[in-house]
């Protein structure tokens, strides 16, 4: 079967279909991000769970203000959304990307910090409790000896070493965040274009301008070549702490144990679906740099030039897509004060229908 050529005003793949995807995939995405928001906003003040709600409410940008457009004008190789909606699109298409990787890296590393507060409070604990062993004993060889006295009663101090600080600060990181995404998205706010391609064909760009490469070079360090490192990293300390069985019965709390595992699967979701788009992004910008001798990119280049390009382009922004889908529900898979929360309001619910 030909393919058709990329000038073609076909679609890519039926306009059906994708409506349907995005339809699925996209209302899916949005139910369990606002239902994970609203379980965990009254609840969490702090902690993990309060960078997971970032998360979700990044997630909620990049589904309808980056993802599904970026998908729809992908596929009919044409930007129908006029000119106000092309510099949102860029705009939050930096932002909610790039906060959303780093939100995932703060996730990791919070957890990865509170484990190791609690390991540390942990050895302190048995520690202490070695301690009040050798004193209970050297008493009582004490007391074979010395006289009693029944008139004092023993007394007996219970210490709850659960209660030890284990608190990470969570609004320096995230803070950092939004203000490096804000940051980095305010150049595409600012420099974002319609072109008119030919009759009835729109594109939505970037204006030619002598730095366009040194800012997309900006970004493919701070959008991807820095959370991969550090997610790497992130994810080796990760299977090292999960692989201690010690550490399973050194901590209490069980909310921290489910937070790592949350923070591997969310790593390495974002490794399969969304670092190919990234990746891709990328390869078009130095591909075409390559191609001339100029710094300069004329705005009509960033179109695809060939079919392939254009399927590549729109599989890796439909598993971007998928992955908004897929955070939440590991949340709620791995986290248990979402699923508790969540039971009690229908248990109450139900109790008031009775």
């Amino acid at each position: 079967m030909p393919q058709p050529p990329p000038e073609s005003s076909e679609p890519l793949v039926p306009t059906l279909a994708l409506a349907v995807y995005i339809a699925c995939v996209g209302g899916t995405a949005a139910v369990t991000n606002c239902t994970l928001v609203g379980a965990l906003l009254k609840a969490a003040r702090n902690g993990v769970y309060s960078i997971v709600i970032q998360l979700a409410i990044a997630d909620l940008f990049l589904i309808g203000a980056s993802l599904t457009p970026e998908l729809w004008s992908t596929n009919v190789k044409n930007w129908p959304f006029g000119y106000g909606a092309c510099s949102a699109f860029r705009g939050f298409r930096v932002l909610a990307s790039t906060a959303s990787s780093y939100l995932i890296v703060a996730i990791a590393l919070h957890t990865l910090a509170t484990i190791n507060m609690e390991e540390k409070a942990a050895i302190k604990r048995n520690k202490k409790n070695f301690q009040d062993e050798d004193d209970e004993i050297r008493t009582s060889r004490h007391s074979l000896v010395a006289k009693s006295d029944s008139s004092t009663p023993p007394r007996t101090m219970n210490v709850d070493y659960r209660l030890s600080d284990t608190h990470v600060p969570v609004a320096p990181p995230t803070i950092f965040v939004w203000v490096l995404a804000v940051s980095l998205s305010i150049p595409e706010f600012v420099l974002s274009t319609v072109i008119h391609v030919d009759r009835d064909h729109f594109q939505c760009t970037s204006v030619d301008t002598n730095h366009l490469i040194n800012m997309h070079t900006l970004l493919a360090v701070f959008e991807l070549i820095l959370p991969i490192v550090i997610m790497s990293v992130t994810c080796t300390l990760i299977i090292i702490k999960l692989r201690n069985k010690k550490l399973f019965f050194e901590i209490w709390n069980r909310d921290s144990i489910a937070a790592l595992k949350l923070s591997l699967w969310i790593i390495v979701t974002y490794g399969v679906l969304c670092v190919p788009r990234s990746v891709t992004s990328v390869y078009h910008v130095y591909s075409l740099s390559n191609n001339g001798n100029e710094r300069e990119i004329s705005p009509i280049d960033w179109i695809p030039k060939t079919y392939e390009t254009a399927v590549i382009s729109l599989i890796s922004s439909g598993a971007a897509y998928l992955a908004t889908t897929v955070r939440p529900i590991l949340c709620f898979l791995f986290l248990p004060r979402p699923k508790i929360i969540l039971c009690a309001r229908n248990f109450e619910k139900n109790f008031r229908n009775v």
